[in-house]
């Protein structure tokens, strides 16, 4: 073998010696020609400069003409093929060949492999649709414009999303209106994909396809189908891409599809928040407790009561005289209508309540206490006003400078730093409740998908306060989605 080697060796020293005299000759008569082609064009140039245009000009371009012909007639590529084909039929055997194989199936094998350990650089177009606020005056601010600004991933830690779908909160609609303008005009100033205040891109959840992650990501791949959900302050999940921490995504689980897998997660981070974080409830400590559920058939209502009924609760809820049948099919033990009866004098026939989750408002608060066993507890869903979106001049200095210094000295990127409201948003609570959406204990109830072209349509069908369920858009060219209204849609 190592004789056969030292052959090989010999004679590729020998074509490599020829193959490089022979370039170096070509070289030297392309610098030549190159040369006179140089000068013949500086004095074609000066010539018309000096409008004169006399037979030594035309001297010179037969010269130049004649060069290129030796030089061309001195270069014969048929002698170095000639002699590379010799070689090939003479001093190249069996053995070599296969030799060569070997090395280049194993040569390919690496190359594959470490292409593959090699992290994606896909990233999204420069510009994409999306669906933003341009001002704070509400509703009528609301628009789809197709030139924002595409994300991209700026930390080891991003993931970046293709959305398929994404969930309408009614939150949007009061960011439309400044809810955490002070902060998010703040935030911004870290952010490498965002530019300036507007435009606002709303959305609070969606579901997607992983199109490339940051290097220190190792819980989702490239390709995995997602579900996220992320705060008000974070650009929002109504556009063709996001870039969101991984920390916020979780894997999608199978039985969803992207629309119904869009309509739950900010819902869930929201039923999770009162239920677990403020009411004490859980897997271990819900079970022979009295629940009840206002607006039972609302985004959050119709994940708190499947919460509840799968922890073992008994659910009370509060709906509309159409929405009673879907507050059945969700699990819901007691039922009370409020549009034909009197749902205050209807709870005072009952018992108390362990615990109650207020989705509607200040409202019902008092109403809520006089239901409520002595030690229950009473707790809200809805968004509290924050107290920067009424800083003036002087204070809203003195908190951007706090903001500051505490970026600087918690290094706190963008999206991966701090928790800045009252509500946490995170993956593993998405992580904990996939075995009950696996186990069909936990489905979505989608209203209405629209496409994305659609979505001002669906923002003033989700400002009427009549949906049940969430109120999707869609980015993909899925077929379209039937209008469910009342229907109870359970994804396979």
């Amino acid at each position: 073998m190592d004789h056969l080697l030292f052959l090989a060796q010999e004679r590729m020293e020998w074509l490599q010696v020829t193959l490089h005299s022979g370039s170096r000759s070509f070289s030297h008569s392309l610098a030549s020609v190159r040369d006179g082609a140089r000068g013949f064009y500086l004095e074609s140039v000066n010539a018309v400069k000096n409008q004169r245009l006399s037979g030594e000009l035309v001297e010179k371009v037969r010269g130049w003409l004649m060069k290129l012909k030796e030089v061309l007639d001195d270069f014969r590529p048929s002698e170095l093929y000639n002699r590379l084909w010799v070689f090939l039929l003479t001093e190249v055997t069996r053995t070599h060949m296969y030799f060569g194989g070997v090395c280049f199936l194993f040569g390919g094998i690496i190359g594959i492999t470490v292409g593959m350990k090699l992290r994606n650089s896909v990233v999204a177009p420069q510009r994409m649709r999306a669906v933003v606020t341009n001002s704070y005056r509400g509703i009528e601010a609301i628009g789809v414009v197709e030139d924002v600004v595409a994300p991209r991933i700026v930390q080891p830690n991003q993931v970046l999303v293709q959305v398929k779908a994404a969930g309408i909160d009614y939150l949007d609609i009061k960011v439309a209106e400044g809810y955490g303008r002070v902060l998010r005009r703040q935030l911004n100033k870290y952010n490498p994909n965002t530019e300036g205040e507007f435009p606002v891109v709303l959305g609070r959840d969606c579901s997607g396809i992983v199109v490339a992650v940051g290097k220190n990501v190792s819980k989702v791949e490239q390709g995995n189908e997602v579900w996220l959900a992320c705060p008000f302050y974070h650009p929002g999940t109504l556009s063709e891409y996001v870039v969101v921490a991984d920390d916020l995504v979780a894997p999608k689980p199978s039985q969803l599809t992207f629309e119904g897998a869009a309509a739950l997660p900010y819902s869930i981070m929201t039923a999770w928040d009162a239920l677990v974080t403020q009411g004490g409830l859980g897997p271990d400590s819900t079970a022979g407790k009295r629940i009840l559920v206002h607006a039972g058939v609302s985004g959050v209502g119709v994940v708190a009561i499947q919460l509840v009924r799968a922890w073992g609760g008994h659910v009370t809820t509060t709906v509309s005289s159409r929405a009673a049948p879907l507050a059945h099919m969700l699990g819901a033990d007691d039922v009370i209508t409020y549009d034909n009866s009197n749902f205050d004098k209807e709870l005072m026939l009952r018992e108390k309540y362990d615990v109650i989750l207020n989705t509607v408002g200040e409202v019902l608060h008092e109403s809520c206490l006089k239901h409520c066993v002595p030690g229950g507890l009473v707790v809200t869903a809805t968004s509290s006003q924050l107290a920067s979106d009424s800083y003036g001049y002087v204070t809203g200095a003195l908190y951007s400078l706090g903001m500051r210094l505490r970026y600087w000295f918690t290094q706190a990127p963008w999206l991966t730093g701090g928790r800045w409201g009252t509500l946490e948003v995170c993956g593993h609570v998405l992580e904990s409740v996939a075995p009950l959406v696996e186990a069909g204990r936990l489905q979505a109830v989608v209203d209405k998908a629209y496409s994305a072209q659609d979505a001002e349509v669906a923002f003033a069908h989700v400002a009427k306060g009549e949906q049940i369920g969430r109120t999707v858009v869609r980015f993909s060219n899925n077929p379209p989605v039937r209008n469910l209204g009342m229907a109870f849609w359970q994804d396979h």
